[in-house]
């Protein structure tokens, strides 16, 4: 990831430098992230303690699709895939055949196959890097034509820690496994319930499980934990429905998942149930985007958290996402569309 070291104070925030001698080694970050937020005009931000924000490229007009990083490069998807290498504050196209869709997993950046892998119009419909972006080329590991679907487009993917990867294609409505960086995508053979209705699922993941996630609000949340093979329907709960559910993220593992809405905003399932996850936030926000940190201490403790991009400004829970907190109130009163 890219380094605090690398990020530039200034604009919203100044950097602050502290003795740690007589500091206890819980309060003493060995290990620190990076965020990146971009608001609905293009600009982009950077904290790695959510307090101290760093102007990392100024606003041009166009909103991003995504945001990622990989080894130093930070990355932007909007008219095209656009690539800075080390915070260099100017990005240059790399990648324009990508297929564009609205949810952050259209792209995935993979360290068990030191890869991205991205929706694109190439080949069969997915493209890798193996270069932090920098160079990108049509996957060729497919299984025989005869052994696929006779039309899909890939549009989501996300994988689990033992190298499978999965990618699912809405068009198809079918779910595709590489076991591998050297394996083959193939088709996933599903027992059971699966979702049956065409609608625009996007596919996330934790450690162990599966889901799927209907973007536009009709068909629920499914989650799998054996590979794809059975998949079960969250309970709805108080989710809303026929609300689009822009993002999604897994924040405790197992088959806990948080969801972002269109209008209504955050909600958890717990004990497969979805809950209203809003505490905090403002009433009816919409929710954009969820990221994922960790802060690793000298003692070797680790604190979690997670960050929500909203048209309200952008947020943190340090709770799983049950309760947030503005960050830097009145300062960032945009519309984060984009956070990683």
């Amino acid at each position: 990831m890219l380094t605090s070291s690398l990020l530039m104070c200034l604009g919203l925030g100044s950097c602050k430098k502290e003795n740690t001698l007589g500091i206890d080694n819980d309060q003493v970050i060995q290990t620190p992230y990076s965020l990146y937020a971009a608001d609905s005009n293009g600009a982009i931000i950077s904290t790695n303690d959510g307090s101290h924000f760093s102007n990392v490229f100024p606003p041009d007009g166009y909103t991003p699709i995504f945001l990622l990083v990989s080894g130093e490069n930070l990355m932007m998807l909007k008219q095209q895939l656009d690539l800075s290498v080390s915070n260099s504050h100017s990005f240059n196209p790399v990648f324009s055949q990508a297929n564009k869709f609205p949810w952050q997993t259209m792209v995935y950046n993979y360290p068990a196959h030191k890869r991205i892998y991205i929706a694109s119009s190439q080949g069969k419909g997915i493209s890798i890097s193996e270069d932090n972006g920098l160079h990108w080329e049509a996957d060729t590991s497919w299984e025989d034509d005869n052994k696929l679907p006779p039309s899909f487009e890939i549009s989501s993917f996300s994988g689990l820690p033992n190298g499978e990867i999965f990618a699912y294609s809405n068009e198809g409505n079918v779910l595709f496994l590489k076991d591998g960086a050297d394996g083959k995508w193939a088709p996933v053979t599903t027992k059971g319930s699966f979702p049956t209705m065409q609608s625009d699922y996007y596919l996330t993941s934790n450690d162990s499980t599966l889901f799927l996630v209907d973007y536009k609000g009709v068909g629920g949340v499914w989650y799998s934990k054996d590979t794809g093979i059975h998949w079960a329907q969250f309970d709805q709960g108080v989710l809303p429905t026929n609300t689009t559910y822009l993002c999604a993220i897994s924040p405790e593992g197992g088959t806990s998942l948080l969801v972002g809405t269109d209008s209504m905003g955050v909600y958890l399932a717990d004990q497969n149930s979805f809950v209203e996850a809003s505490g905090g936030l403002m009433k009816h926000t919409t929710a954009f985007s969820f990221a994922s940190k960790k802060n690793y201490f000298k003692n070797k403790a680790v604190k979690d958290y997670i960050y929500v991009g909203t048209k309200d400004g952008l947020f943190r829970s340090e709770n799983y996402g049950r309760t947030w907190y503005e960050l830097t109130p009145g300062a960032l009163k945009r519309s984060y569309v984009a956070i990683y």
